[in-house]
Order: C-alpha cells, then structure tokens, then sequence
C-alpha cells in the first residue's frame, strides 16, 4: 500500500508545483493590476445595475450564473493521476487505488464548496430581493455535489462516460440551486427526484459490471487503467491549453490540421508566393491558421476582450482591455517562431534566416493590427459617442500597437 501511495502523493506533488509555477507567470504585475481594475469596475457596475434592475433582469441574471455555476461542477475533471505504464507495473496493487482516488475527490469535493461558497456571496444581492434560502434544500445541494464527483470518478475508472448522465447531473445541480435560492418548491422536488434517479443509474451500473466480470471478482479488478490514462492525459492538456493563453509551455501531442473556414484568410497562390522574399510569408500563414494553440489562442483572448468591453461599457476598463490583450497575445506569438525552426521541413529551402524572421514579423504585425482594430471598433461602438471616449480609444490603439511592435522586433 505504502508504494502505489507514495507514487500518486508523488505525482500529486510534482502537478502542484507545476501549477504553482506557471501560476507565477501568469498572475504577473502587470495582469494582477489589470485584474484589480477589472474587479473594480464589476463591483461599481454591478452596485450601480442592482439599484436598476427589474425583476425579471434579476432573475434572468440569477438563472445565468446558475447556468455557468453548474457547469462548472459537471464540467470539471476529476483528478486520477493514472499514467499509461500503470497498467502493467501498478497492476498488482490496484486494489488499493481506491483509497487513494477517494483522496482526490475530497480535494476536489472542498474546491466545489468553496466555489458554492463564492456563488452564494455573488448572488445573494440578488436573491435578498427575489427570492429566499432554503437550508434543507442545501444540505441536499452539498450531498450531490459529493456524489458529482465520486459518479465521475466512478465513470472513469469503473462504468463508462456518458453524455445523457453528464446531462442528468447537470440538470440535477441547476434545479436544486434554483430551488434553493428562488425558494421554487417544484425546482426542489424535480432535483431531488433527479438525484434518486442518478443513484439509481450508479447501482445498474454497478451490478452490470459486477455481472460481466462475474460474482466471484472483486470490483477494484475491474479498474480501467487505459481509459482512466487518457483521461487524465486529456485533462492535464486542457489545464496546459488554458495557460498557454498566458505563458509559453510545453504541449505535447499539438494537432495541425487543415479549417476549410480559414482558407479564405490565406494569401491567393501567385507566382510571387514561389520567389525567395514571399517563399516563407505563404507557410507561415498556414502554420498560423492550422496549429490549435496560435489562431484559437488570439480568438480566446479576442473573445475574453470583447465581452469585458462590452459589458462594462467604461472607457478605462476597454483601454486598459485592449492594452492588455495586446501585452498577453504577442507574449505568446513571438516564441511561435522558435518552435517553427525546430521543424525539419522549416530548413529544407534555402532561404536566409533574414527572410524567415521578416516574413514571420511581417504575420505578427498583421495579426496584431487586425485584432487591435477590432477591439478598438468594439470599444467605439459600444462606448459613448463623444470626444474623450475617442481620443481614448485612439490612444489606446496606438500604444498597443507600439507594445506589439517591441516585441515583434525581439524575434530573431
């Protein structure tokens, strides 16, 4: 027991710090200031909105957070540490690994109620107005989100994934939210009916695999260690996509594939695409639009910037907003460069390594202008149609752009 332990504590430990790390790049001096600004402005606008909010605006904003509240729930991945070897060399001691998922779970079970914590100071502005608070139907809430995660794990390593009982959970978790908060004694019934009906699904569950592996196995032989392998290697994945957004890491297993719906962003193939100054302009440009982790990077950023614009409709927020998009996306763009070179097929043409480094610096600038300006227009459309807004929003066009070019030009 005391090895298969050691190995997960192990592994546990080498991932905390490995998020530890990254976390230091990420929550930066310069983000960690554009946050206290963008939290500052969300507790004004939203102080301000309560005062003017109807009815239904408060409930359609309570359902949304809701909405959002629990999905992440279901959405989040449960933590199982299991690795591809494991199948051949932990294999004589899975009967103990169990214990040792159950830990996790109690990791990610207390992560949920603090985020339950964290929902109810955010909304209870809000249901101080419409609703009320049901503590039976909490009691009911914080047993389910326990079940959430131990249906998950057992999903993972035991059952199968499926999408209808994602889906059963989901529903679970939002109609005893709703009900607990807006005092909706139907919402109450139908997820606590809800909840006997995923118990239900986990004890089928359970007797058809007991029944398949036959009466006499002991139900921890069953442990799937290959599909709980990929499963944490999806998840670990996800986390280090996330980051990306922010810092340079290490992906493994990078999918380069054709979108037809980005070809009409591609330069039309002439006879110029073939001389020695254009040659690499063209590759570059697919490589842009086909790597996972470059185009979706600068759509994620682009998105998360238009929709704090937007819904803060403050000039200061969308200044600082489009300056930082600015400093988060090219931070990210211009190590691109390196990771191209290391391809083989990077060096095959003879071409000057002067070439290669203009027409890469020529794709960053052009990305960056045309997201700026987007932003920029996003910023104008939605701000206040008067002088400062637009000085402002010039301003900050300009000096995004001259903090992309800094950058750029550190490309070698």
């Amino acid at each position: 027991m005391s090895n298969i332990e050691n190995i997960f504590i192990d592994r546990s430990k080498r991932e905390s710090e490995t998020r530890l790390k990254y976390s230091k790049y990420i929550f930066n001096s310069h983000l960690i200031m554009f946050l206290i600004i963008v939290a500052g402005a969300v507790i004004i606008n939203y102080s301000s909105w309560l005062t003017r909010a109807s009815n239904f605006e408060l409930h359609t904003v309570f359902i949304v957070v809701s909405i959002l509240f629990s999905y992440l729930l279901v959405a989040s991945k449960v933590k199982t540490y299991i690795e591809e070897a494991d199948s051949v060399f932990l294999l004589p001691l899975e009967q103990y690994y169990s214990k040792i998922a159950s830990r996790t779970v109690l990791i990610t079970y207390i992560q949920q109620l603090i985020l339950l914590v964290i929902f109810y100071f955010i909304t209870k502005p809000i249901t101080d107005k419409i609703g009320s608070f049901n503590k039976l139907g909490l009691v009911i809430l914080i047993i389910l989100i326990a079940f959430n995660n131990l249906f998950k794990l057992a999903e993972v390593i035991y059952f199968q994934e499926k999408v209808l009982t994602k889906g059963l959970l989901f529903i679970t978790i939002f109609s005893q939210v709703v009900g607990i908060f807006l005092k909706l004694n139907y919402s109450l019934y139908l997820g606590i009916m809800l909840f006997i009906l995923l118990i239900f699904i986990a004890v089928q569950e359970y007797n058809k695999l007991k029944k398949e592996a036959g009466k006499e196995a002991e139900f921890y032989y069953l442990l799937k260690w290959n599909e709980a392998a990929e499963y944490d290697k999806h998840r670990k994945e996800r986390y280090l996509k996330f980051v990306n957004m922010f810092v340079d890491v290490p992906l493994k297993g990078i999918r380069v594939s054709r979108r037809k719906y980005f070809d009409i962003l591609l330069p039309r193939l002439k006879r110029n695409n073939f001389n020695q100054e254009n040659s690499f302009s063209y590759y570059y440009y697919r490589v842009f639009l086909r790597q996972e982790n470059t185009i979706y990077l600068v759509l994620r950023l682009m998105l998360i910037a238009g929709i704090i614009i937007s819904s803060f409709n403050n000039i200061y927020v969308s200044v600082a907003t489009i300056i930082s998009y600015n400093y988060l996306a090219i931070i990210q763009l211009v190590p691109l460069y390196k990771q191209i070179t290391n391809n083989m097929w990077h060096n095959i043409l003879p071409v000057s390594e002067k070439v290669k480094v203009t027409s890469f610096k020529k794709l960053l600038t052009i990305v960056m202008l045309v997201s700026s300006v987007i932003l920029t227009l996003v910023s104008i459309f939605f701000g206040e149609l008067n002088l400062f807004n637009f000085i402002a929003n010039i301003s900050a066009f300009i000096f995004s752009s001259i903090l992309s070019k800094v950058f750029i030009s550190k490309v070698k």
